[in-house]
């Protein structure tokens, strides 16, 4: 699956509205810098991106408490 792949389902589970989805997501690509990424196959990023990539999975649905377990490791600043 892709990035946005990714995104949309998580999107989706979080019942997220069905009219607000892509524009959250595409703030959640734009903010972990994934823009380039969008259509790539979550198995071939790199380390770092698979880590934004998760962060942002993360924090789709504005949860009140999020636990996260050294999420900048191999992450370029």
């Amino acid at each position: 699956m892709t990035v946005i792949e990714h995104l949309r389902i998580y999107a989706s589970l979080k019942g997220i509205d069905p009219n607000l989805r892509e524009r959250i997501i595409m703030n959640q690509i734009y903010d972990m810098d994934l823009m380039d990424y969008i259509n790539v196959r979550a198995n071939q990023l790199s380390g770092g991106n698979k880590r934004k990539l998760s962060v942002s999975m993360a924090l789709i649905g504005n949860p009140p408490l999020i636990f996260l377990d050294e999420p900048s490791t191999g992450v370029d600043p």
